[in-house]
C-alpha cells in the first residue's frame, strides 16, 4: 500500500471517525430494541447525560429509567437514517433522524405506534473510544392505532433480549 499523503490520511482519519460513531448509533438502537442494557450502556460516557423529553439526567441512569419503560412493551424497532456528523478533534456533533415502531398492550387492546424524530448528539473521544457524551431526543411526530386481532406468535419473531437471534448470529444454519 502507498503511504498516504497528509491530506489523504487526515480524510482516512475523518472516515474511520464517522463510521465509528455510526456504529455507536446503531448499537444504541439495538441496545433499546433488544433490551440489552449492557450494551446501551457502552455507547454512553458514565458522566454523560440524555435528555429524552420524559426523562432527562445521567446517562446511566437513563439506561435504567429506558429498560424499564420499553421493557414492558411487546416490541420496539428502530431505525436511523441522514446521519450527519462534524468533527472538531476529540469531539464531534451529529444529527440522526430516527424513526421508531413500538408494539404495547394498552389494557385488552395492542396498539401499534410509529414515531419520528431526531437524535442531536455531542460525541467525545477518550483514550481513542468514541461515545456519547449527550444526547437530546427531539420527537417530530407520531401516530398509534389499534390492532383489530390478537398478535399470533411466529417462530422467527424478534424478541426482548438476548433470546433474540441475533445473539446467535454466528451458530445460525441456513437451509
Amino acid at each position: 500500500m502507498p503511504d498516504l499523503t497528509a491530506s489523504e490520511a487526515h480524510t482516512l482519519r475523518e472516515l474511520i471517525d464517522k463510521a465509528e460513531i455510526t456504529d455507536l448509533i446503531h448499537r444504541y438502537s439495538r441496545a433499546v430494541d433488544r433490551l440489552d442494557a449492557d450494551l446501551l450502556r457502552s455507547v454512553y460516557w458514565p458522566d454523560g447525560t440524555d435528555d429524552h423529553g420524559a426523562f432527562a439526567g445521567n446517562a446511566m441512569d437513563y439506561v435504567d429509567w429506558v429498560m424499564e419503560f420499553v421493557g414492558g412493551w411487546m416490541s420496539t424497532h428502530h431505525d436511523n437514517s441522514n446521519i450527519m456528523i462534524e468533527l472538531d478533534g476529540d469531539v464531534a456533533f451529529g444529527e440522526c433522524h430516527w424513526t421508531g415502531w413500538y408494539r404495547f398492550r394498552q389494557g385488552e387492546q395492542i396498539v401499534d405506534q410509529v414515531s419520528n424524530g431526531r437524535y442531536l448528539d455531542r460525541y467525545e473521544r477518550r483514550s481513542g473510544e468514541w461515545r456519547i457524551f449527550h444526547r437530546v431526543c427531539v420527537s417530530d411526530w407520531n401516530r398509534s392505532a389499534v390492532r383489530d386481532a390478537d398478535d399470533r406468535d411466529h417462530r422467527l419473531r424478534g424478541r426482548r433480549g438476548p433470546t433474540d437471534l441475533v445473539y446467535q448470529l454466528r451458530e445460525l444454519k441456513l437451509g
